[in-house]
């Protein structure tokens, strides 16, 4: 799944700490078969644009956490939002990306080693 969120002026320790590794959504994700990492990253820092993909081994792993846990996802979005976290969200897609040696495949997309902190220069 990608995602990419707008973060009030003023909110982005918050988000950060929300989706790090040892995060809360990290946490809700952990449980899941198939769940392989998040990846977060700041985009753009004048506009605290944020970019969040979670990874999987394949669709039908995330298809069944999303039927599991549609309730706990659900309380998480409204935490976040009430918290103030996110200005805006968009979703970009879900799609499927071939691994380094051609044959695999794993649902998701992503590098991991992305600068969480959103910066201006």
């Amino acid at each position: 799944m990608d995602r990419r969120f707008w973060v009030p002026d003023g909110r982005r320790a918050g988000f950060e700490a929300v989706f790090k590794l040892e995060g809360p959504w990290t946490s809700l994700l952990l449980g899941a078969e198939g769940y392989l990492f998040t990846e977060v990253w700041c985009e753009v820092p004048e506009t605290r644009q944020y970019r969040v993909k979670d990874s999987w081994t394949g669709h039908r792993d995330f298809e069944r956490f999303r039927d599991r846990m549609q309730v706990e996802f659900e309380k998480f979005e409204e935490w976040i939002r009430g918290e103030g976290l996110i200005a805006r969200e968009q979703f970009l897609g879900a799609y499927y990306e071939k691994s380094g040696g051609g044959s695999g495949r794993r649902f998701g997309f992503g590098l991991r080693d992305k600068d969480l902190r959103c910066r201006t220069r």
